[in-house]
């Protein structure tokens, strides 16, 4: 009985590589739980074989999971090309040499867990079997995926109605108290009335004695006899304006005034 060898690498792994071993009547689904079991893979949401050509072109698709795609089809009736909805081939369902078409075929396993793991497979090496060993399985092994730091799984405590916390008391600093003098001696003290009447007049004295000088301010109005109104008579003063009948007189008493020299 003849079995495949493949090698497999992983992308951005470049430490990782694995060659195993596989029955032709075996289905894909069995090469992937080997695969899952060598690279440590876990949190599996899903997982597809692509198998490619020489150019790395993708010529069928397998799926873990009940899959549709929408694919361009030539009709040969219309003469154009058309989408078509169609139903990927299952992995329990996929025999694996039915898609081998090529001594060095190739392929692309995809990983959909916490990341996308993608590992490149390539046949290079078709061996008789011995009939003793259980296939499929791991021939060689050499480096590891590197992993992602899982993070701890939240303690979920068990749901309480929400109790508002207290708040707690203020703490108030204590001030020293002022003691205050004692004034129960002075509700002994009887006024005497003789001395304070006494005190009175003392006070009233000394605001006598320190009063300022009172100074006559004699009137600066001029009479008669000062300065330059001395040459007029007392007949020549001003009067008041009702002295005069109207003010035609008031006129011919001052024209000798304005008739004078300039004094000035």
């Amino acid at each position: 009985m003849l079995i495949y060898r493949f090698r497999v690498t992983a992308n951005d792994h470049d430490d990782f590589l694995r060659e195993v071993e596989i029955q032709p009547n075996q289905d894909f689904l069995e090469f992937h739980h080997l695969l899952v079991e060598t690279a440590e893979l876990k949190n599996l949401s899903a997982a597809t074989f692509f198998m490619t050509d020489k150019k790395n072109k993708v010529n069928h698709e397998i799926t873990l999971k009940t899959t549709k795609r929408q694919v361009r089809k030539y009709d040969d009736d219309i003469g154009e090309v058309v989408l078509e909805t169609v139903v990927m081939p299952l992995m329990k369902d996929a025999k694996i040499k039915n898609y081998i078409e090529d001594p060095h075929q190739t392929m692309n396993y995809e990983f959909h867990g916490r990341e996308i793991i993608t590992m490149h497979i390539e046949l290079f090496k078709i061996v008789q079997s011995d009939h003793l060993t259980s296939y499929p399985r791991v021939v060689r092994k050499k480096g590891e995926l590197r992993k992602i730091a899982e993070l701890p799984v939240p303690l979920m405590l068990p749901e309480t109605e929400d109790i508002p916390a207290l708040a707690k008391p203020l703490k108030i600093k204590q001030t020293a108290q002022v003691k205050l003098p004692d004034t129960s001696k002075l509700d002994a003290i009887v006024e005497d009335l003789d001395e304070i009447k006494a005190i009175e007049e003392e006070l009233s004295d000394l605001i006598e004695e320190e009063a300022p000088e009172k100074f006559v301010v004699e009137s600066q109005v001029a009479t008669a006899d000062d300065g330059e109104d001395a040459e007029y008579g007392d007949d020549e003063k001003m009067e008041h304006l009702e002295d005069f009948g109207d003010l035609d007189q008031i006129d011919e008493r001052y024209s000798s005034y304005r008739e004078g020299p300039d004094d000035y």
